[in-house]
């Protein structure tokens, strides 16, 4: 006796292939800013370990240097940038760039065969304002740990020495932007150093440790400082500085 067979294909139904898709697409939305957020921990932990040998080379530098920080754009007659400054004791140009650092560089400033080498850090600095004064004894260089002795610093752990600058000019072979203030428009600036990591950045400290913090967090009163305006100084200017003053 023969016996028919028929053989049935089994195929998902329309309904059933569009929950599947909105599955993958729901997965994928939860998991895509996971992997963005650990992409971006990621280059903010090079950042860090990138101050963390500036650091080690700072502090290297300052047991040559009787005591003394490297300053931001150099001693006359040859007016060299800190980074190169610090350079010999870090020997990698690399290091000197944030990962996150997306400004464009072009050709370098001094020779434009070649393109720029990227620079993103600076040092803690104030450009004086308007009757400030460049001595010794203005109040930049009062507020600074730039330039400045060790002795100087009262809390190395709670004095920030180098910030995030990033900006198209800010470059291996020129000096501009070598300095860096919480108030600095460019700093504040959307793709500026106060927001390039989860919208905070990375600081390191005189004593060489390195971390990262909102900046707001950086401008509150430490030490002796205070926020009574009847302090203010200088009198025309920010107080309290917060991390950013090396008068604690």
């Amino acid at each position: 006796m023969l016996v028919s067979t028929t053989r049935r294909t089994r195929a998902f139904t329309l309904i059933e292939l569009l929950v599947v898709i909105a599955i993958i697409a729901i997965l994928a939305a939860i998991l895509f800013p996971v992997f963005a957020q650990a992409r971006e921990k990621a280059r903010s932990t090079t950042c860090l370990s990138n101050m963390k040998q500036i650091m080690l080379g700072e502090l290297m530098y300052i047991q040559d240097f009787d005591e003394v920080h490297s300053w931001t754009w150099g001693w006359h007659p040859t007016w060299v940038p800190w980074h190169q400054q610090i350079h010999p004791y870090v020997k990698n140009q690399q290091i000197w760039r944030c990962p996150d650092d997306a400004w464009a560089r072009g050709q370098d400033a001094t020779d434009n065969t070649k393109p720029a080498i990227p620079v993103t850090y600076s040092q803690n600095f104030r450009w004086p304002e308007s009757g400030w004064g460049w001595g010794a004894d203005s109040y930049s260089f009062r507020m600074s740990p730039a330039g400045a002795a060790e002795s100087t610093i009262v809390n190395p752990a709670t004095t920030i020495f180098m910030a995030e600058r990033p900006n198209w000019y800010h470059q291996w072979s020129v000096g501009w932007a070598t300095e860096v203030f919480w108030d600095y428009n460019e700093f504040n600036m959307q793709g500026g150093g106060a927001t390039i990591h989860s919208l905070g950045s990375n600081y390191a400290m005189c004593d060489g440790h390195v971390k990262w913090m909102r900046r707001d967090q950086t401008t509150r009163p430490v030490g002796n400082q205070t926020s009574d305006p009847a302090r203010r100084d200088p009198p025309n200017g920010p107080w309290p500085n917060g991390m950013w003053d090396k008068r604690q």
